[in-house]
């Protein structure tokens, strides 16, 4: 029987549908929030005047090294404790000071950068997408093993097949070889009673083995049968899964959702700069492995970076957030180039 699912891996693979989840950068309206109080030297003035900006572009105060950072909020729905979020956040700050090699960043719970985990529609939307494509793949898994199942299975058909027509060439052959002695007895005058009685069980024997065979051939190509059937089956269930798979694009459209955003309010008195406030605001990764990318990302924001277009750097508007197969660092080495024009000192 000919392998008709050899494709059955190309089929399957529309379930990449998720990649498009993985980018980002749209604004969240949202108001900074404001939780520690500023300097006393500032908070009596009323001519402190706070300035708020989303910072996509990078501070407006860079370099500030080491800049201490403290979490401030994880929302429940993130299954995340606040320790957990600290070990997490901690890993994207050490991202950071491997690849320039000196200490940026500080754990510090008075820390000027406040980290909140803020969860909305955006993770909910990840979650839903994630756990249908779960539930895509474990059904793309079942009909993956029942067309491994039915290749098997028609090999070992095939391989009875060539068996029977093997003993039906060897039956012909004896089948000739008794009529053959027949023909010799009878042109000879006869044969004696002990010939014919040996003969005549020969034929019977025969005739039993034929019918063995004529069963056994209806069994194989009743198999046959069933095996076409079940293989039209299968493909009318794969092109079902592949509707589906559409189906899901459909539902779930292709949108950028933001994963996390800098943001600073400059307290400005009598006209200089006083005091800053900073805050990284992340609403949305895939594992904690993505969480410590996204938090890698706003942390060049807080560094004073822009989105650059460094093939494969963290600071892209649209950076990859697949965890990197050869266990290469995320900081690329075009990020630590665009910091230091920046930060030469650093």
């Amino acid at each position: 029987m000919k392998n008709r699912f050899a494709p059955f891996g190309a089929i399957l693979s529309v379930v990449a549908f998720l990649a498009w989840i993985f980018s980002s950068i749209q604004t969240d309206p949202s108001a900074l929030e404001l939780e520690r109080s500023p300097p006393e030297s500032a908070s009596a003035s009323s001519d402190d005047v706070p300035i708020f900006r989303e910072r996509t572009t990078g501070s407006a105060i860079p370099c500030a090294a080491p800049l201490s950072w403290r979490i401030a909020r994880v929302d429940e729905g993130f299954d995340l404790s606040y320790a957990e979020a600290s070990v997490e956040f901690g890993k994207a700050a050490r991202l950071w000071e491997e690849a320039v090699g000196v200490p940026l960043f500080l754990n510090d719970p008075d820390g000027e950068l406040s980290v909140r985990l803020v969860y909305d529609d955006r993770q909910e939307r990840t979650r839903q997408i994630r756990r249908l494509e779960v539930e895509h793949n474990e059904a793309g898994a079942v009909l993956q093993g029942r067309g491994v199942e039915l290749d098997e299975m028609s090999r070992r058909n095939e391989g009875m097949r060539r068996q029977y027509r093997d003993d039906l060439r060897e039956f012909d052959r004896r089948v000739t070889s008794l009529n053959d002695s027949i023909r010799d007895w009878n042109a000879k005058g006869g044969a004696s009673p002990a010939v014919r009685a040996r003969l005549g069980t020969s034929g019977t024997l025969l005739d039993t083995e034929r019918e063995e065979l004529a069963t056994r051939g209806g069994g194989i190509d009743e198999l046959q049968r069933q095996l076409v059937d079940e293989a039209e089956r299968l493909e009318q269930d794969v092109e079902a899964h592949r509707r589906e798979a559409e189906a899901l694009l459909a539902a779930f459209p292709t949108r950028r959702l933001e994963s996390g955003t800098y943001r600073e309010a400059i307290h400005v008195q009598v006209g200089a700069e006083t005091w800053v406030t900073r805050e990284i605001r992340i609403s949305r990764f895939d594992g904690r492995a993505d969480l410590v990318r996204v938090s890698a990302h706003e942390l060049g924001h807080a560094l004073g970076l822009n989105h650059n277009r460094v093939p494969g750097g963290i600071m892209r508007v649209e950076f990859s957030q697949a965890p990197p197969s050869d266990g290469a660092p995320i900081i690329q080495p075009g990020d630590i180039e665009v910091l230091r024009l920046l930060c030469p000192e650093l």
